[in-house]
Protein backbone atom coordinates (compact mmCIF):
# COMPACT_ATOMS: atom_id res chain seq x y z
CA UNK A 1 0.00 0.00 0.00
CA UNK A 2 0.67 3.66 0.14
CA UNK A 3 3.43 4.81 2.48
CA UNK A 4 2.24 8.11 4.02
CA UNK A 5 4.02 10.10 6.61
CA UNK A 6 1.95 12.12 8.88
CA UNK A 7 3.95 15.07 10.57
CA UNK A 8 3.64 14.97 14.41
CA UNK A 9 0.04 17.78 15.32
CA UNK A 10 1.25 19.86 18.18
CA UNK A 11 -0.30 20.73 21.93
CA UNK A 12 -2.92 23.20 21.18
CA UNK A 13 -1.20 25.42 24.38
CA UNK A 14 2.83 25.32 22.02
CA UNK A 15 0.50 25.71 18.42
CA UNK A 16 -1.15 28.43 20.34
CA UNK A 17 2.24 30.44 21.84
CA UNK A 18 4.11 29.56 18.42
CA UNK A 19 1.12 31.37 16.59
CA UNK A 20 0.88 34.39 18.38
CA UNK A 21 1.40 37.67 17.43
CA UNK A 22 4.46 38.42 19.26
CA UNK A 23 3.91 42.19 20.38
CA UNK A 24 0.32 40.50 21.72
CA UNK A 25 1.47 37.36 23.29
CA UNK A 26 0.46 39.15 27.10
CA UNK A 27 -3.22 39.96 25.68
CA UNK A 28 -3.80 35.96 24.83
CA UNK A 29 -5.83 33.93 27.59
CA UNK A 30 -3.43 32.34 29.64
CA UNK A 31 -4.21 28.76 28.29
CA UNK A 32 -1.56 27.23 30.59
CA UNK A 33 -2.36 28.55 33.48
CA UNK A 34 -6.01 27.48 33.18
CA UNK A 35 -4.89 24.27 31.90
CA UNK A 36 -2.45 23.89 35.38
CA UNK A 37 -5.82 24.59 37.10
CA UNK A 38 -7.89 21.91 35.24
CA UNK A 39 -5.22 19.24 35.79
CA UNK A 40 -5.90 19.53 39.73
CA UNK A 41 -9.22 18.20 39.54
CA UNK A 42 -9.46 14.71 40.83
CA UNK A 43 -12.07 11.94 39.52
CA UNK A 44 -14.70 10.71 40.82
CA UNK A 45 -14.49 7.04 41.54
CA UNK A 46 -17.00 4.76 42.21
CA UNK A 47 -15.05 3.07 44.83
CA UNK A 48 -13.91 6.08 46.81
CA UNK A 49 -17.54 7.61 46.72
CA UNK A 50 -18.70 4.71 48.44
CA UNK A 51 -16.14 5.18 50.97
CA UNK A 52 -15.81 8.91 51.63
CA UNK A 53 -18.22 10.20 49.56
CA UNK A 54 -17.46 14.24 50.08
CA UNK A 55 -13.60 13.41 49.83
CA UNK A 56 -12.87 14.46 46.48
CA UNK A 57 -16.30 16.89 45.94
CA UNK A 58 -15.30 19.77 48.14
CA UNK A 59 -11.92 20.31 46.24
CA UNK A 60 -13.52 19.69 42.73
CA UNK A 61 -16.30 22.17 43.69
CA UNK A 62 -13.54 24.85 44.90
CA UNK A 63 -11.81 24.24 42.05
CA UNK A 64 -14.70 24.87 39.73
CA UNK A 65 -14.92 28.09 40.76
CA UNK A 66 -11.29 28.93 40.61
CA UNK A 67 -11.54 27.83 36.85
CA UNK A 68 -14.48 30.15 36.18
CA UNK A 69 -13.47 32.91 37.52
CA UNK A 70 -10.34 32.58 36.01
CA UNK A 71 -11.60 32.16 32.61
CA UNK A 72 -13.68 34.92 32.83
CA UNK A 73 -10.61 37.17 34.09
CA UNK A 74 -9.15 35.71 30.74
CA UNK A 75 -11.58 36.42 28.29
CA UNK A 76 -12.22 39.88 30.23
CA UNK A 77 -8.31 40.87 29.29
CA UNK A 78 -8.74 39.79 26.11
CA UNK A 79 -12.31 41.62 25.12
CA UNK A 80 -10.49 44.84 26.89
CA UNK A 81 -7.58 44.66 24.40
CA UNK A 82 -9.64 43.69 21.56
CA UNK A 83 -12.01 46.82 22.09
CA UNK A 84 -8.67 49.26 22.63
CA UNK A 85 -7.38 47.93 19.61
CA UNK A 86 -10.90 48.25 17.51
CA UNK A 87 -10.74 51.82 18.84
CA UNK A 88 -7.33 52.63 17.89
CA UNK A 89 -8.24 51.29 14.50
CA UNK A 90 -11.36 53.20 13.77
CA UNK A 91 -9.52 56.59 14.77
CA UNK A 92 -6.50 55.66 12.26
CA UNK A 93 -9.49 55.11 9.44
CA UNK A 94 -11.49 58.02 10.42
CA UNK A 95 -7.63 60.07 10.26
CA UNK A 96 -7.49 58.75 6.58
CA UNK A 97 -11.06 58.71 5.69
CA UNK A 98 -11.19 61.90 3.83
CA UNK A 99 -8.01 61.24 2.16
CA UNK A 100 -9.14 57.76 0.38
CA UNK A 101 -12.56 58.91 -0.43
CA UNK A 102 -11.69 62.67 -1.99
CA UNK A 103 -8.20 62.31 -2.60
CA UNK A 104 -6.53 60.78 -6.20
CA UNK A 105 -4.83 57.77 -5.65
CA UNK A 106 -1.21 59.32 -5.05
CA UNK A 107 -2.49 61.46 -2.54
CA UNK A 108 -4.56 59.15 -0.63
CA UNK A 109 -1.74 56.76 -0.66
CA UNK A 110 0.78 60.04 0.42
CA UNK A 111 -1.91 59.47 3.39
CA UNK A 112 -2.04 56.58 4.76
CA UNK A 113 1.49 56.75 4.20
CA UNK A 114 1.56 59.13 7.10
CA UNK A 115 -0.12 56.94 9.48
CA UNK A 116 1.84 53.50 7.79
CA UNK A 117 4.12 53.05 11.05
CA UNK A 118 0.80 52.40 13.33
CA UNK A 119 -1.16 50.34 10.97
CA UNK A 120 2.01 48.10 10.35
CA UNK A 121 1.74 47.54 13.89
CA UNK A 122 -1.53 45.79 13.02
CA UNK A 123 0.20 43.16 11.10
CA UNK A 124 2.12 40.05 11.66
CA UNK A 125 5.55 40.03 10.54
CA UNK A 126 5.20 37.19 7.74
CA UNK A 127 2.47 39.17 5.92
CA UNK A 128 4.22 41.98 5.97
CA UNK A 129 7.15 40.31 4.09
CA UNK A 130 4.78 38.61 1.85
CA UNK A 131 3.33 42.20 0.36
CA UNK A 132 6.43 43.36 -0.11
CA UNK A 133 7.53 40.03 -2.14
CA UNK A 134 10.26 39.08 -0.09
Amino acid sequence: GCVTSKAPTMKFGKQLAHEAHAPWTEQYIDYKALKQILKQFSPESPELSILQPDANAEANVHLDGLFVSSLMLQIQKVNRFYCGKATEFAALLRAIAPFLSTQTAPRAAAAAGAHQAELAAWLPAEPQAAARGT
